[in-house]
């Protein structure tokens, strides 16, 4: 394939030729475990003959089993929640003696591909996906998918119990007297965004107020969230609070509350979701939903030993009291105070 600087030819690239999967292309390079058709068998050789695919020697000299290597894909490190996530996942396979291979997908199912199928040559104990695509990868290779759950699928998840997260984190925010909370979410309300969009409506729902037109749908870019929250404070009808369903969000409001002349939380209480140390630190740290990330680190790994028994295991969330939803500074030196409708 192609010149100096051509892109190596992939066990994707093969499966996707030979109108097969990459499971069977495994199985003709190396003889098994599962016995392949003929037909079939020629087909791929031929792919591998015109793409000139070469094997990863790693890859074969590890036929027999598998490596000291797990694979991690999540959206994008920069994100602070994803960077802290990935150096949990990493400390915990190093002390079980396993290497981390680390994967961003941008969010691109295609990319997830891409290396779903290279971290699967590598023969590794499994793969974590994070992301909210189901990669293509070699059916020998367990996953576990982490902080969501993919539906219909065998494998085994751990994720958050991101409704009751935001149930929490919303209703003590209506403890403090604030009747118009707006929410900023991402783009769609799928997997973990669900949840945190759900516990803003429930809470706001059992109060009796409405979510009607106090929704605010952005990306998780940085800049875009600022845009989009920008135009909702300087308009007419400026919440008393906002609910932000990731730390960064909140932190991107807060930065432009502030930017506009507005006091937080004297003009306008801020609340998070994730617990990211960039939030809890320093002399204004963020009222949010702190998550167990250590502790999904070992349930994760625990689940590659029963990578086929699709369990589910859900994880709570604490509220992490802060100074931007109006509490007093001495009141956020305490971070496992749970009680956010009594207001303890």
């Amino acid at each position: 394939m192609g010149g100096k600087g051509a892109r190596r030819p992939t066990l994707l690239d093969v499966s996707r030729l030979a109108g097969t999967s990459t499971a069977v292309v495994s199985y003709v390079l190396n003889g098994g475990p599962r016995p392949v058709a003929d037909k079939t068998r020629a087909k791929v050789e031929e792919a591998i003959r015109m793409l000139g695919y070469r094997r990863n020697p790693l890859a074969g000299a590890l036929s027999g089993g598998r490596s000291n290597l797990v694979g991690l894909l999540v959206p994008d490190t920069a994100n602070a929640f994803f960077g802290e996530l990935s150096r949990c996942v990493e400390a915990e396979g190093r002390r079980r003696g396993l290497l981390t291979l680390l994967g961003n997908t941008g969010y691109h199912p295609s990319r997830a591909d891409e290396y779903g199928v290279a971290f699967s040559e590598l023969r590794p104990r499994g793969i974590f996906v994070t992301t909210g695509e189901e990669p293509q990868q070699d059916d020998e290779t367990p996953r576990v998918y982490v902080q969501w759950a993919a539906p219909g699928s065998a494998s085994p998840s751990v994720v958050f119990n991101d409704f009751d997260g935001a149930k929490l984190v919303v209703e003590h925010l209506l403890w403090h007297g604030h009747r118009d909370i707006v929410c900023v979410a991402g783009e769609i309300a799928v997997g973990p965004a669900h949840g945190r969009e759900g516990g803003w409506r429930q809470a706001m729902d059992d109060a009796g107020l409405p979510t009607g037109g106090r929704l605010i749908r952005t990306s998780f870019d940085r800049v875009e969230v600022g845009r989009a929250v920008r135009q909702v404070l300087q308009s007419e009808n400026r919440p008393d609070a906002i609910y932000a369903t990731t730390d960064e969000q909140a932190l991107v409001t807060i930065r432009t509350a502030m930017s506009l002349g507005l006091r937080v939380p004297g003009d306008l209480a801020v609340v998070g979701f994730d617990g990211i140390r960039e939030a809890r630190l320093g002399s204004f740290p963020l009222t949010t939903v702190r998550l167990p990330l250590e502790e999904l680190a070992v349930r994760a790994f625990d689940a590659l030993d029963e990578p086929d028994s699709g369990a589910l295991v859900v994880l709570d969330g604490a509220l992490s009291i802060g100074v931007t939803c109006g509490c007093e500074p001495d009141a956020a030196a305490g971070t496992s105070r749970v009680s956010a409708a009594s207001g303890v």
